[in-house]
C-alpha cells in the first residue's frame, strides 16, 4: 500500500473572502526582509490571483500546482 504526503496550501480566494484585515499582518515579507503591511499583503494575494495562482504553498513543495495545491508525494509505509 502506498501512502502520500500532501503539503498544506493557502486558498487565495477563500482567504481574501473571509480573513479579517488583522490576519494579513506578518503574512509575507519583502525581498529585503521587511514585513509587509496588511494592505501590501492583500495586494500581493490579489496579484497572485490575477496571475492565475489559486493556491500558494506553505513552505517548500516540489510537486505544487497553483491551480490545485500540492499534488502529493508518494511514500512507502514503514
Amino acid at each position: 500500500m502506498t501512502m502520500a504526503i500532501v503539503h498544506i496550501s493557502l486558498d487565495v480566494k477563500g482567504f481574501l473572502a473571509n480573513a479579517p484585515k488583522r490576519q494579513y499582518r506578518g503574512m509575507f515579507r519583502h525581498d529585503d526582509g521587511r514585513q509587509m503591511t496588511p494592505d501590501e499583503a492583500k495586494h500581493h494575494l490579489l496579484d497572485a490571483l490575477a496571475a492565475g495562482n489559486e493556491f500558494l504553498p506553505f513552505g517548500k513543495c516540489d510537486n505544487f500546482d497553483p491551480k490545485s495545491g500540492c499534488l502529493g508525494h508518494p511514500e512507502e509505509p514503514k
